[in-house]
């Protein structure tokens, strides 16, 4: 117990020792001779604007990065008195769907379409389109991008190097063929889920330069000076891209994380989908937290240091731990009876003593997870303020179900970038909808910039 509780710490020393590392793959992403091999690829997404409150009109936004695809209607209002209202509905993604073949998956993803423009009777009007995308994908402009490998448990054949927006355009054209409906889709913007969560922010305050992910994966995107992108042939100047960094990938090719992986955090990589890939992705996020629990459990029963009882049928021992059970057993401390009714239902019956360790390794797990993402934090937010000067206000959006739902994992990650981070100006907003808001707002900035106008009918709007 104590030696495993000793392998989740990491010291402020550490911290800045990995916030350095991540610096340095952040510049050889940038730069155009090293960016194939670094570990961060630094994309550049070429949203290059947020919205500025002139943004008009009813938009779709398509939201993609788990189990779950989730299609919304945003009707945006704009001037004095701005609004944003949205209708949205989710559809779940089944197992077969997310390993079959790139086909089933986007003519699924577009049959639910079919039924949310149905079910709401829209018809005779332009719909633009914003999609989260929320996968490792190369951008090469704002609505085409091809995906370069897939995460969290998709292994969709058929779609790594391929457009994303050619892929979803042609499901849409089988289906129209099979049954027409009145009205004109265009797919405006392609995105990931961080630079929705950048966009989204960016309409309620003007300093928001990063947005940050850590719920089922974890990702980072912000805002980089278009001089310092070397992938980029055509730049402005004194303008700024947003960048998807894709830091889940800090770690798969150099030994920057190999002295604070456990053996846990290395079972569970070896027996992922994505074997060697998104190394710091999986020592953070929600996909994770809960097996890397299970495991370090089974590893103390077998020790006889932990749940002496235990049911024949205990479902311990099979994967199936989640992080929501690791944020239960954080919230219930110092309630042992609420603890053992958690555990109960996975075969295990828990002494006071089972309890409070049960707690200390939770804690453990996610101060771990907090505090990565703090070394993270401090090394984007310190390469913006050598872009902007040393007073610059910085917002980071936040969004995720590890940030929100997790009873201390925010206030731990808001005190460990402040220990690491010295005199940088950094402050965090929540958000409930980067995904998805974020979609529509890009969507609605690129129509504004392309002077496109959307037909607003007479309905209301839930």
């Amino acid at each position: 117990m104590e030696s495993i509780l000793k392998s989740l710490y990491l010291s402020d020393l550490t911290l800045l020792e990995l916030a350095g590392a991540m610096r340095r793959e952040m510049d050889r992403g940038l730069a155009a001779k090293t960016n194939e091999g670094a570990e961060m690829r630094m994309l550049p997404t070429y949203v290059t604007g947020t919205p500025d409150g002139t943004e008009d009109g009813e938009f779709l936004a398509f939201d993609l990065g788990g189990t779950n695809f989730r299609i919304l209607l945003v009707k945006l209002v704009a001037g004095e008195h701005k609004n944003i209202t949205m209708n949205s509905q989710i559809y779940h993604i089944s197992q077969e769907i997310m390993t079959g073949t790139g086909a089933q998956l986007f003519d699924h993803l577009v049959e639910c379409l079919w039924d949310f423009l149905s079910e709401r009777e829209i018809t005779s009007q332009l719909l633009p389109i914003g999609f989260t995308f929320s996968f490792p994908s190369n951008h090469l402009g704002i609505d085409k991008n091809i995906l370069l490998c897939w995460t969290k448990g998709y292994t969709a054949s058929g779609m790594v190097g391929e457009d994303i927006g050619k892929l979803l355009n042609e499901a849409i054209d089988r289906k129209s063929k099979i049954r027409p409906l009145n009205f004109d889709l265009k797919i405006m913007a392609i995105m990931n889920d961080t630079v929705g969560t950048v966009v989204s922010c960016g309409y309620d305050d003007n300093d928001t330069c990063m947005g940050m992910i850590v719920g089922t994966g974890t990702n980072m995107a912000y805002m980089e000076k278009q001089e310092n992108i070397e992938l980029l042939e055509k730049k402005t100047p004194a303008s700024e891209m947003c960048i998807n960094a894709e830091w889940g990938a800090f770690g798969d090719k150099s030994e920057s994380l190999k002295a604070i992986r456990t053996e846990y955090d290395i079972y569970i990589d070896e027996n992922s989908p994505n074997k060697g890939q998104y190394i710091f992705d999986k020592m953070i996020s929600g996909m994770y937290m809960g097996e890397l629990l299970r495991l370090i459990i089974v590893k103390l029963i077998s020790n006889g240091e932990i749940f002496e009882e235990i049911a024949p049928d205990s479902k311990i021992f099979s994967p199936g731990l989640s992080a929501a059970f690791v944020s239960h057993i954080v919230n219930f401390n110092n309630d042992n009876d609420q603890i053992r009714q958690c555990v109960a239902r996975f075969g295990l019956i828990a002494s006071d003593e089972d309890c409070n360790k049960l707690v200390q390794l939770c804690e453990a797990i996610s101060k771990r997870a907090a505090y990565l993402c703090a070394a993270g934090v401090v090394t984007v937010a310190q390469k913006i303020a050598e872009n902007r000067g040393p007073d610059a206000k910085m917002t980071i959006g936040v969004d995720g179900s590890v940030y929100r739902k997790h009873p201390t994992f925010a206030k731990l990650l808001h005190s460990k970038v402040r220990d690491l981070g010295g005199d940088l100006n950094v402050t965090f907003h929540e958000t409930t909808d980067g995904s998805g808001r974020g979609a529509a707002l890009v969507a609605a900035v690129e129509c504004r910039l392309q002077n496109i106008r959307t037909k607003v009918p007479n309905q209301t709007e839930e």
